[in-house]
């Protein structure tokens, strides 16, 4: 029930906020670190990922607390090719060894830099951030890393505006060595700042298409995992070698329709150019990836430009069936995910109440340490003797 709340508020929200000023600042990132609470209060929902997490998370925490060093063993292990994830790691681990803790922390810095981002290049934020609902909610749930490394990415983007390249660079390369698939992220600084004929573009993504269709993804992949010595990118070489992901091609089929359908909305300002880039690198991206189970999430670092773009083309006047529709698929998209996961969502469950949810496969498999059956807080401090 909660979760259907959330998407039911911020629909009302989003559609109120049109033909209105703009919502205020404060009240939009408290509403988006509301969520950020939701997430991080969250009692180890969404899959096995958070339980990798965690698990690494108090190996470095307690390194640090027994005066291993910030560069230990330990951080060499688990952080090499990500040490700014790293860091962050020992940065809470320094206060506490608790999870519960650390992964509050890491959701409400992503739903800091949300807002943040969605607030400054739109004038819709809240029909910015139902869409992201419907793109990317519940993923921030379990890819921590890499959702965080989106929002990074997306503070860069402004730079990319403004032709400031070393600080664009900084945040990408900061992404990058929270999550290494935030890397590609760097193309966008160089790309041609033009309003493309829809042909031209037409092109391009038909050539992506057929070049991700030929298992090219697969060899660059195992590339990337070499130079970046990243056994986790190699193995995305695995996902790339069998089967056809038609789910990444219908949702890129279908924004690129919106797009070109809406197109002469599209300003020819720098701003409105660089996000343009943004919208048309994660339809490519998806048709790119289109053989890789995991290649795909690597377009979330290009969602943003969908969400902005699409809200400004729902704000016209003559748009309400375009904003219905829009409205709709964020819904559905949603709720795709809400069903599909099911026990790893619901019934929502927040670490303020001990013990664990009754039917949760991923909580019998991948729990590590039981004494947080009994009590989730119980090593929110480290014992005074070490």
């Amino acid at each position: 029930m909660q979760y259907i709340i959330l998407l039911a508020v911020t629909a009302l929200l989003a559609w109120m906020n049109f033909d209105k000023p703009k919502v205020s600042k404060p009240f939009f990132l408290v509403y988006c670190l509301f969520i950020g609470l939701f997430v991080g209060f969250g009692d180890m929902l969404g899959g096995f990922d958070r339980y990798v997490y965690a698990e690494a998370f108090e190996a470095q925490a307690w390194s640090v607390h027994l005066g291993k060093g910030l560069f230990n063993p330990d951080f060499l292990l688990l952080f090499k090719t990500e040490p700014v994830y790293g860091l962050l790691n020992s940065l809470v681990g320094y206060f506490t060894p608790n999870r519960y803790i650390f992964i509050l922390f890491i959701s409400l810095l992503i739903y800091t830099l949300l807002p943040l981002s969605l607030y400054k290049h739109t004038k819709y934020p809240f029909f910015s951030l139902l869409i992201f609902l419907g793109l990317m909610f519940f993923f921030s749930f379990t890819y921590l890393r890499q959702v965080l490394a989106c929002g990074l990415c997306w503070m860069a983007i402004p730079y990319a505006v403004d032709r400031k390249f070393w600080r664009f660079a900084a945040f990408v390369v900061i992404a990058t060595l929270i999550h290494n698939s935030a890397a590609y992220f760097i193309l966008l600084y160089f790309l041609p700042q033009k309003k493309h004929a829809p042909s031209k573009i037409l092109l391009v993504m038909s050539l992506l298409f057929l070049l991700g269709f030929s298992g090219v993804t697969k060899a660059l992949f195992i590339a990337a995992g070499g130079v970046t010595e990243n056994a986790k990118i190699s193995h995305y070489s695995v996902t790339a070698e069998h089967g056809f992901r038609i789910e990444y091609v219908i949702e890129s089929v279908l924004f690129l329709f919106i797009l070109l359908k809406n197109y002469a909305k599209v300003e020819t300002d720098r701003r409105s150019l660089v996000l343009l880039n943004v919208y048309l690198m994660f339809c490519g991206v998806l048709l790119f990836f289109s053989r890789s189970s995991d290649g795909g999430r690597i377009a979330w670092y290009c969602s943003l430009g969908v969400m902005i773009m699409i809200s400004e083309f729902c704000s016209h006047r003559s748009s309400i069936a375009l904003r219905s529709f829009v409205t709709l698929l964020s819904v559905v998209l949603y709720l795709r995910i809400f069903f599909a996961w099911g026990i790893l969502l619901r019934p929502y469950k927040s670490f303020l109440s001990d013990g664990n949810r009754k039917g949760d496969f991923i909580y019998k498999e991948y729990e590590y340490n039981h004494n947080y059956d009994r009590d989730k807080l119980y090593n929110l401090s480290y014992p005074k003797n070490k």
